[in-house]
């Protein structure tokens, strides 16, 4: 991974820590306040506070550390953390903690509510820490109903925040494993703020309405395009143009191909896209030369996410039907479903139509590990502003599914 912490002095850390908590609450710059580190050591514990110093003095993540107890110091540390993030306005903060339950690291987030029901940034921090072979990781096994500085931040600020917990016992193992946990939280943070740049990003709706008329009335000088980019994503519109389909002739289906136009410049995601009138479906082409490409030359390795675009009759009920390859990640399919129902679209249906045209889709004939999705939007959601909105919003939302 990138900027991975390889080497500690574990002494001259503490000794740089002792030498700053002098009694006073303080908050440390290091240039990076969209997450925010918030530290407050309990009986004399150390390592929350060195696997935080590390965060700072490696990656640049700015501290709100808690001094001595006075007396009062566990209300006025809280304001003065609610104060830190009201200048900031972090997308999270992190709590660092000890714990001495049977685990590793725990993570306690009141059952999500401190989360605000983010589950998808719960699992991707779950999954952070198992890439760095972490992989006894409990969630809220030992909440209280205490409330803690990132129950204050996320009930006054309304404002993502989790505790994270580590078990003394292993993080004071080696210092092998005290980089680990620092290097998973950095993961994390790296996908948090990737996924916040995707669903942070307006999308410009009449701006897709003048691409989309302009697609539908050109023409291509091939039967398809295709842009490659570096990015792990690709989005693909097969029937983006008029086609034939059992000897019938298939409506264009203009608005997937335009989306795939535009999510390309604003995100540089991969795509491919049908752009020109032809009386010929495209697994019937000579040589499958779309499917050829796709699968040879826009499908890479390192390739997460296929998603493949269609639109369905508005004369069907359902909002949304998905069509899944034999074997697929369940828990990335609930989290699918969660998005989908996020933006308004809560009629959907799973593999239900064409059932006999399985083996011709290209989800079955990609050997890529990615995850392989055909989603279908029906046509009435393209008709007005709000629903063709909720329909590039839920694609948002799938596709920072999996930006890890």
């Amino acid at each position: 991974m990138v900027n991975n912490i390889t080497k500690i002095n574990l002494n001259e850390i503490k000794l740089s820590l002792k030498s700053q908590l002098n009694g006073e609450h303080q908050f440390i710059n290091g240039g990076i306040s969209d997450v925010l580190i918030c530290l407050h050591p309990q009986n004399d514990d150390f390592m929350p506070m060195v696997i935080g110093r590390l965060l700072n003095k490696n990656h640049g993540y700015c501290l709100v550390c808690e001094g001595k107890d006075d007396g009062n110091a566990k209300n006025s540390f809280k304001n003065f953390l609610l104060s830190s993030c009201r200048k900031y306005k972090p997308l999270m903060v992190l709590e660092l903690t000890s714990t001495n339950e049977d685990c590793q690291v725990s993570l306690v987030s009141d059952y999500g509510k401190t989360l605000l029901d983010d589950t998808l940034s719960l699992s991707s921090l779950i999954t952070s820490f198992n890439k760095y072979g972490i992989e006894k990781v409990i969630t809220d096994g030992n909440f209280s109903g205490n409330t803690n500085p990132a129950q204050v931040v996320s009930e006054k600020l309304s404002l993502k925040a989790l505790q994270i917990e580590i078990n003394e016992g292993y993080a004071n193992k080696s210092t092998l494993n005290i980089i680990k946990i620092v290097n998973a939280i950095h993961l994390f943070c790296q996908i948090l703020r990737k996924r916040n740049e995707v669903m942070a990003r307006y999308i410009d709706i009449p701006l897709l309405r003048e691409i989309d008329k302009q697609f539908a009335t050109g023409q291509g000088l091939n039967d398809f395009e295709y842009v490659n980019s570096i990015d792990d994503i690709v989005l693909s519109a097969p029937h983006a143009k008029q086609s034939v389909f059992n000897g019938k002739v298939k409506a264009s289906e203009s608005m997937t191909g335009s989306i795939c136009k535009l999510f390309n410049t604003e995100f540089g995601f991969s795509v491919i896209y049908k752009t020109k009138d032809n009386q010929i479906d495209y697994f019937n082409t000579q040589a499958n030369q779309y499917k050829d490409t796709l699968i040879k030359k826009v499908i890479k390795p390192d390739t997460k996410l296929f998603l493949e675009l269609h639109t369905l009759s508005q004369k069907r009920v359902q909002d949304v039907t998905l069509f899944l390859p034999e074997n697929y990640d369940k828990e990335k399919l609930y989290q699918i479903i969660n998005a989908l129902n996020n933006h308004g679209l809560q009629y959907f249906s799973i593999n239900s139509v064409f059932d006999s045209y399985k083996k011709h889709r290209t989800i079955n004939q990609i050997k890529n590990n990615c995850f392989k999705l055909q989603i279908c939007f029906n046509e009435r959601l393209y008709q007005n502003d709000e629903t063709l909105s909720n329909v590039t919003s839920a694609l948002k939302e799938i596709i920072s599914i999996f930006l890890d």
